[in-house]
């Protein structure tokens, strides 16, 4: 497509200058048309349509395992990164004396479920990276033969540093650990391959990168680890009702990834992310890593030009630049913030910089222009 056809795509363009892929994405005409469609269905015909519905449950599915290389049995439908995380770290089945490994670069939802562990006597291991980035061999110097897991966010939240999955996943596998990964900052704009990487478990919500809504969220937890976690919602969904009925029904879990989903789904969200996921996987998941990484490389340095000093790994691998103003402070930040707002360009303070995250459809012009409207606002403060 041309980059002027995929900027039809996401109105959003016609009224902001939007890089806050980090924190929420825009919708897509395909994904709010897909929602629109279902609560129309829902409004004027309740659940008479359900049949469908619920076929919408699986086709999302087949995408997002199309997405990650992963088998559509192998994925359950949540609601938030921050669900999947928990039911690894608290499905587990801990010994006292286990340990897991994280890394400082965490958002808190893959940090606090494995730090609350240390009350059952499960180490919370964090790796250091005080120049903002770590590697394999880092994070082998903190394991030892109690380690579970290793959990890691494929994408750091803050200066978008990108993990090597690739050789973290061949380190877990080579010592019979379980690898876990946040991918929330990454699916939608970098490949993922769970088979390669050797990931166990991977969680991530729809409503970033992937510009979908707020509350549907994919898990993904492989067919040989499955067995590991222990189910700890459980409900009418996920139960094998073989014989129909609701009344004393029995307690045993469907057999594929579906018995995570101990309830009713996010049907609406559904359709939007299905459809957010399909238009992502048409244009191609390389083609829009590339574009991202060049605009992302060239905010870097236009930011770079005027005085600024990045906060995040160069060159970028990822779609998240971490801008630190020529005068540090934190009243700057809030006000240089507060003022590109006011210009309609959308970011968001993170640890003492200007988190900036276009996608694949923002362009050159509004890089330059976010860039001149820096200038002009730091020779005026």
């Amino acid at each position: 497509m041309l980059k002027s056809d995929l900027r039809a795509l996401f109105p959003v363009t016609r009224n902001l200058i939007y890089f806050n892929h980090a924190a929420v994405g825009p919708l897509s005409v395909r994904a709010y048309e897909a929602m629109e469609g279902h609560a129309r269905d829902q409004r004027d015909f309740g659940a008479a349509h359900w049949r469908e519905w619920y076929a919408e449950h699986d086709r999302l599915r087949a995408s997002a395992a199309k997405l990650i290389g992963a088998a559509a049995n192998e994925i359950s439908i949540l609601k938030n990164t921050t669900e999947g995380l928990a039911f690894v770290a608290e499905g587990l089945r801990w010994e006292r004396g286990d340990n897991v490994v994280t890394t400082a670069l965490e958002f808190p939802s893959n940090y606090v479920p494995w730090k609350v562990l240390e009350a059952r006597g499960v180490e919370c291991r964090v790796v250091e990276a005080p120049e903002g980035t770590f590697t394999a061999d880092d994070v082998a110097a903190a394991i030892d033969p109690r380690t579970r897991i290793v959990a890691v966010s494929s994408v750091a939240f803050h200066n978008g540093f990108a993990a090597d999955l690739d050789a973290i996943g061949d380190l877990c596998a080579r010592r019979h650990i379980l690898f876990c990964v946040d991918a929330i900052q990454s699916l939608g704009v970098l490949p993922m391959d769970v088979k390669r990487s050797k990931i166990s478990f991977l969680a991530a919500d729809g409503h970033k990168w992937l510009c979908g809504a707020e509350g549907a969220a994919i898990f993904y937890a492989a067919a040989e680890h499955r067995e590991k976690l222990r189910v700890i919602e459980n409900g009418w969904t996920n139960i094998d009702r073989k014989k129909g009925t609701f009344l004393f029904a029995p307690t045993d879990l469907l057999p594929d990834a579906r018995r995570f989903e101990g309830g009713s789904l996010n049907t609406n969200g559904i359709y939007g992310l299905r459809a957010a996921i399909d238009l992502l996987v048409e244009i191609g998941i390389e083609t829009i890593e590339e574009e991202v990484i060049r605009l992302a490389n060239r905010l870097a340095e236009g930011l770079e030009s005027i005085g600024f000093r990045i906060g995040s790994p160069r060159p970028g691998r990822s779609g998240i630049v971490g801008a630190i103003p020529p005068l540090v402070d934190t009243r700057e930040l809030i006000r240089l913030h507060g003022e590109l707002d006011r210009q309609g360009i959308i970011c968001a303070p993170r640890e003492g910089m200007l988190r900036f995250s276009p996608h694949f459809y923002n362009d050159d012009e509004e890089i330059d222009r976010v860039v001149e409207e820096l200038k002009r606002l730091a020779m005026r403060g």
